[in-house]
């Protein structure tokens, strides 16, 4: 007869490479979940700065008298929605009024998570009244080619 090993203790060969299957499939399942958060959390951070930049160019606009208020824009991304190549971000816009107006304006190029993201920042005014003024903002982006815009309208009256 053979002697016998009194010590049976710790993993065999085959169960440690059944644990390191089941490990690896817990990761990999882990890793398409924390991609997914990543991609929903970059699109949340675009459309908070597309929000923010509407309200920004609102309250510019608004600090403007009546007369003024033109419709214009600050486009610096060719492939989104809305580009006027002369709605540039710098003393070349003319629709702005004087050189130095464009300054009022938020800049359309955000750095987000690191990178540089273009913004088409543009308006349209339509004069409901002597006193009276919509203003139709819309702020669009490209996000995984696809086009996002959002929009905004806000009135303008004349103060006395």
């Amino acid at each position: 007869m053979g002697a016998t090993v009194g010590n049976n203790k710790g993993f065999s060969l085959i169960e440690l490479m059944v644990a390191v299957v089941i490990i690896a499939v817990a990761m990999l399942a882990l890793s398409s979940v924390m991609i997914n958060a990543i991609t929903v959390n970059l699109g949340n951070d675009l459309r908070n700065t597309a929000m923010r930049l509407t309200q920004q160019t609102a309250e510019a606009l608004l600090a403007l008298p009546i007369e003024r208020i033109n419709s214009c824009g600050l486009t610096p991304d060719k492939n989104a929605s809305n580009y006027n190549a002369a709605y540039t971000y710098d003393n070349a816009n003319t629709c702005l009024g004087n050189p130095e107006e464009y300054k009022n304006y938020p800049n359309p190029v955000q750095s987000i998570k690191g990178f540089q993201q273009p913004f088409n920042i543009a308006w349209s005014v339509t004069a409901l009244s002597s006193d009276l003024r919509q203003i139709t903002i819309s702020v669009s982006y490209r996000h995984r080619e696809e086009d996002h815009v959002n929009n905004a309208v806000v009135y303008k009256h004349r103060t006395l």
